[in-house]
C-alpha cells in the first residue's frame, strides 16, 4: 500500500524566475517595455476601443454600401423590383443604430 503525502516547497523570487526560465526557455516578458509592467485595465480598455471602434466602422459601411449600391441597383432593375431606399435605410438604422449609440456613448463619453 502507497500513501501520498504532501510536498510543500517554498522558493523565493530568484528560484522562481530561473525556474520560469527553464520551463519556458528564456524570460517571459509580459509588455513590449521590459521597464513597464503589464497593466490589464488599460489593455482591457484599448480591446474595448478597438471593438467599439470596429463596429462603428462596420455600421457606417453598411450606410455607405446602402447610399451607394441600392441606387446603383435601382437604375438597373424595373420599377416594380425597384428597392424602396428611404425604407431600406429607415431599417438598418433603426436596426443598428441603438447598439452602435449605447456602445459609442459608453466607450467614447470622454
Amino acid at each position: 500500500m502507497v500513501i501520498r503525502g504532501q510536498l510543500t516547497v517554498t522558493m523565493n523570487n530568484e528560484d522562481l524566475k530561473s525556474t520560469a526560465e527553464k520551463v519556458f526557455g528564456g524570460v517571459i516578458e509580459t509588455s513590449s517595455d521590459p521597464g513597464t509592467p503589464f497593466n490589464r485595465e488599460k489593455q482591457e480598455t484599448e480591446d474595448r476601443s478597438k471593438l467599439a471602434k470596429a463596429l462603428i466602422y462596420f455600421f457606417l459601411s453598411g450606410m455607405g454600401a446602402i447610399l451607394i449600391l441600392i441606387p446603383v441597383y435601382n437604375l438597373f432593375v424595373p420599377i416594380n423590383l425597384r428597392i424602396d431606399f428611404f425604407n431600406a435605410l429607415t431599417t438598418y438604422s433603426g436596426v443598428l443604430g441603438p447598439f452602435v449609440g449605447v456602445i459609442a456613448g459608453y466607450y467614447f463619453k470622454n
